[in-house]
């Protein structure tokens, strides 16, 4: 039985993998889904990366109650970005993977 591994990551993680010329190793593990928030994808992605959608990144919107949580994690966390906190929480909802390489929102999580 093949379970399906849901990641949620940050924008630096698919820039760097992206860099590191393994997006087409990522897209084809075919037991994970790589998504990020919808509105991380737009402000940070989209301009230069937005061809990764076509590859395999999904995106995902938030809802109401949940942008309201990041607001309140982000009173709380002020050192780890809004869009971070976006992937943080999206994590959470899905009980997914959190990818990430920054220090402060490794901490939160």
């Amino acid at each position: 039985m093949d379970v399906q591994v849901l990641t949620i990551s940050d924008a630096n993680v698919i820039i760097d993998i992206e860099k590191g010329e393994l997006t087409s190793a990522l897209f084809s593990l075919s037991n994970m889904s790589f998504f990020v928030p919808d509105v991380l994808f737009e402000k940070e992605l989209y301009e230069k990366h937005s061809h990764l959608k076509e590859r395999g990144l999904n995106l995902c919107k938030l809802s109401g109650d949940s942008v309201a949580e990041v607001f309140k994690l982000a009173q709380q966390h002020g050192k780890v970005s809004s869009l971070d906190l976006f992937a943080l929480q999206l994590a959470i909802e899905k009980s997914a993977i959190l990818l990430t390489g920054d220090k402060a929102l490794r901490k939160v999580a």
